[in-house]
């Protein structure tokens, strides 16, 4: 009952994943309206997070070593997208610095510790989900007084990776909050990554009503 329950809010949480996926690659108008990057964002997840599900199906408890794509996929596509979007030079190049050393140090990390890549880093997560937070404030902030897209997006990003953050933060990843009903920790986050999809689903609708705008 306790994995049902952990278990079926994963797959809605997969399920809205792939159906963003999906309706931005379909519509025609809208897709050519976003970064080319946030679609490879958007379909490289879903393939991740469904391999993730399978090997987690199979194999219980052997599918750690996918968070390591999954964060570092995120962290390289949107760190690309931020890049794109955020005009100021010196922020562009504390992008690419950023990047640069998360990566040659979670590099350096693996090789000179192989067991460290089939389970959770907690490094890896909480450092990669802060640098994306700090990356989706600061373009909300320099566009606050602009009806622009991906701020959506940004937001959803935020409440999202702050929750992840929390939970690696506590130490505490098994964490079961009550026994009865039972309340698992992850179901939090797995309820935010819901909560995510759905600010980017609304992405979808302001981008699709923006274009229609214009076609008129």
């Amino acid at each position: 009952m306790k994995f049902l329950l952990v278990s079926s809010v994963s797959f809605i949480g997969l399920f809205f994943l792939i159906f963003n996926a999906i309706i931005f690659n379909v519509n025609k108008i809208v897709r050519e309206s976003v970064s080319k990057i946030f679609l490879w964002y958007l379909i490289s997840l879903s393939i991740i997070e469904i391999c993730c599900h399978a090997v987690g199906i199979l194999f219980p408890n052997s599918n750690f070593f996918i968070s390591h794509f999954y964060f570092g996929f995120q962290m390289i596509f949107l760190s690309v997208l931020y890049f794109k979007l955020i005009s100021n030079k010196l922020m562009q190049k504390l992008i690419v610095a950023i990047a640069i050393v998360q990566f040659s140090y979670l590099i350096l990390v693996y090789l000179n510790n192989h067991e460290l890549f089939w389970i959770f880093n907690s490094y890896e997560i909480i450092s990669s989900s802060l640098i994306l937070v700090i990356y989706a404030i600061y373009f909300i902030f320099i566009n606050i007084e602009l009806e622009h897209k991906y701020y959506n997006f940004s937001i959803g990003l935020i409440i999202y990776l702050a929750c992840s953050i929390t939970i690696f933060l506590s130490g505490k990843l098994e964490l079961v909050l009550c026994e009865n009903p039972y309340i698992d920790i992850w179901i939090f986050n797995s309820l935010f990554y819901i909560l995510f999809q759905y600010f980017i689903f609304r992405e979808y609708l302001f981008i699709k009503k923006k274009t229609k705008i214009k076609a008129k």
